[in-house]
């Protein structure tokens, strides 16, 4: 890829630091083993965390590298052109507070769209096929009390909004609050929710297991997915939908969310090196040694890893983290999430419930339903932690033809008319390892203060190092916060 500079007036967010002298050494003699290139800083990884922390470096007149073990732009926010169109895989909405994201957009020249809503789910669950408006009198209905008129899709809102005892998103990490620092089981639990809810909300909530995610770090999550919006009595709000039906603003990148951070590529003064998976990370009192896997060397001052642990724990680092943060880098949990995009050649649910959508108890777990602009039928079966992992065991076709056979089986109008596009596993099929990070129980006071702290001159950024944002927005706000903590090293 060739990227080109372009000028960014409303990117400078600080005084200039001046140019710090650094440039790139290609001596003649290039191709013997002691070659190599240096920067001010050298950035480990093309996602959204590394490209923004790599612009607000240069905007202040610092010299970046910026490498990326993958051979695209982008790292979890992903695009793939399908038959269908561009479809993402990773980084798919842009939430209302997501000041940074869209601030890159609009300062890039990038399209935000209004995004399709989404097709009703109907929902198949102890062996049932039932559309949702009959859910609450449905003998598959195994809930109980005022669980009953909630679908399955909304109990977790239903559970985690609704009853979410932190004041405000800051004080997650209070004193106070670590007594929600228990397993999310045991916290639904003590909020009334029965055996049956907990199985079946344990399809949609993002950790890898209900029985061992952190209740505090979620509900730190959802306070700052729904802060501003008011409550409800409507059970049936998803975590994810509630803002959007209360009138709040979401947006898409037009073509695909990919298209935004090969924008922030091309704005780079310097190409992103691909295919440059990293080794090693030497750091003396003089500077950073960065040595990837084809023997490449790339030297600079500092060093930020913007990748998720489950890949920076792959990476020899001298010296080595040291206590509760070598502990946080080398067990904390990153949970997956696995994605199998189909076109229906023709609208079957309307041959038998209705809704297109699909929520399930069964391994393809949900199947979103949703049109193209020309009127093509996509879906999408998410299938998010444990689930997930179970299905990296099989061959990737293997799992293509379980989701086909699977739907058809519990939803025998779509036999036939149902065909895989594309199947992708973050945990499988990206140089990430994972799709997201997620605390464990007892984790959040263990390491939530050494995330992000920098060790000698390495600074971490990525959406494991959040405070309190969500998402695309976390990781562009931790790109950020690692440039600021260099430039005040810097000058």
């Amino acid at each position: 890829m060739t990227t080109k500079q372009t000028t960014s007036p409303g990117l400078t967010r600080r005084t200039t630091l001046g140019a710090l002298g650094s440039s790139v050494l290609v001596p003649s003699f290039a191709r013997r083993a002691f070659a190599f290139e240096s920067a001010d800083v050298v950035v480990i990884g093309a996602g959204l965390a590394g490209l923004n922390a790599a612009l607000n470096l240069q905007d202040e007149g610092l010299s970046v590298i910026v490498l990326e073990a993958a051979d695209y732009i982008g790292g979890r926010v992903r695009t793939f052109d399908l038959p269908t169109g561009p479809t993402n895989a990773g980084g798919q909405t842009i939430g209302p507070y997501y000041a940074r994201v869209r601030d890159l957009a609009y300062r890039l020249d990038v399209p935000l769209v209004s995004p399709p809503g989404r097709m009703p789910m109907a929902n198949y669950v102890n062996g049932s096929l039932v559309a949702s408006s009959d859910w609450a009198t449905s003998k598959s209905n195994k809930t109980i009390g005022r669980e009953k008129s909630v679908q399955p899709g909304a109990l977790e809102f239903f559970y985690l909004n609704n009853n979410n005892p932190l004041p405000d998103v800051e004080s997650w990490i209070e004193p106070e609050q670590a007594q929600y620092d228990v397993p999310l089981a045991q916290y639904l639990k003590s909020k009334g929710a029965s055996d049956e809810a907990l199985r079946l909300l344990s399809v949609t909530i993002n950790v890898f297991d209900v029985s061992t995610g952190s209740a505090l770090a979620y509900l730190r999550d959802v306070k700052r997915l729904q802060w501003g919006i008011a409550q409800s009595d409507d059970n049936n709000r998803s975590t994810y939908g509630a803002s959007a039906s209360d009138g709040f603003e979401f947006s898409e990148v037009g073509g695909g969310t990919q298209r935004l951070t090969e924008a922030m590529a091309a704005a780079l003064k310097s190409e992103v090196r691909l295919n440059q998976s990293v080794r090693a990370i030497h750091m003396s009192d003089d500077g950073v040694d960065v040595k990837t896997l084809d023997g490449s060397v790339f030297k600079g001052r500092y060093v930020i890893s913007a990748i998720p642990f489950t890949a920076l724990r792959k990476i020899d680092v001298t010296p080595g983290f040291e206590g509760r943060q070598q502990d946080a880098i080398r067990y904390s949990m990153h949970n997956n999430s696995l994605r199998v995009f189909m076109e229906a050649t023709e609208p079957f649910w309307e041959n038998d419930v209705g809704d297109p959508g699909l929520y399930t108890d069964t391994p393809i777990e949900r199947v979103f339903a949703s049109t193209n602009e020309e009127g093509a039928y996509v879906l999408n079966s998410w299938i998010n932690g444990n689930a997930a992992y179970r299905l990296d065991s099989l061959p990737t076709e293997s799992v293509a033809e379980l989701v086909v056979d699977t739907l058809a089986k519990i939803r025998p109008a779509s036999k036939g008319k149902v065909k895989v596009m594309k199947v992708h596993s973050w945990a499988k099929h990206s140089a990430s390892g994972c799709c997201r990070h997620t605390y464990e129980a007892g984790q959040v006071g263990q390491w939530a203060d050494v995330m992000a702290k920098p060790w000698s001159r390495l600074h971490l950024a990525g959406e494991q190092t959040r405070s309190i944002e969500n998402g695309m927005e976390a990781a562009a706000k931790s790109g950020e916060r690692a440039a600021f903590e260099i430039m005040e090293r810097a000058v």
